[in-house]
């Protein structure tokens, strides 16, 4: 599996696993009816890519809006995105999202309080 792809709906983000280019991207909106049905096999697929010796390094968020799921979600991939950097590789998520974005802020501001992960946080426009 070099590549695995879930593409985009109107509810849930377009979702890119590309193992040569160690990275997970998601993309989108983010607010699947079953939040957590959706993203379990993400999940589940990237933790364990993680216990590999060639783990995924770089998480790309580039979400437009998300809900609670999603970000429940993002907590469960960041803290197997750590199990990669206790291993020695290098990490990093990059994130994003539109200046102002009060939410999007506010949740990334915690996450880089209770993960010690390099977040490359960027301003972007979706329309």
């Amino acid at each position: 599996m070099e590549k695995w792809t879930i593409e985009a709906s109107e509810r849930s983000p377009l979702v890119l696993l590309d193992r040569q280019e160690s990275i997970l991207k998601l993309e989108g909106r983010s607010y699947p009816e079953e939040g957590m049905d959706f993203f379990d096999p993400i999940i589940l697929r990237f933790k364990s890519l993680q216990n590999s010796e060639t783990p995924i390094r770089t998480i790309h968020l580039r979400l437009e809006y998300y809900n609670s799921a999603t970000t429940k979600a993002l907590s469960d991939l960041f803290q197997a995105l750590m199990l990669a950097k206790n291993a020695g590789h290098q990490v990093k998520v990059i994130w994003e999202f539109e200046e102002e974005d009060d939410g999007i802020q506010e949740d990334i501001d915690m996450f880089i309080e209770t993960f010690d992960l390099d977040f490359d946080v960027r301003y972007t426009n979706f329309s």
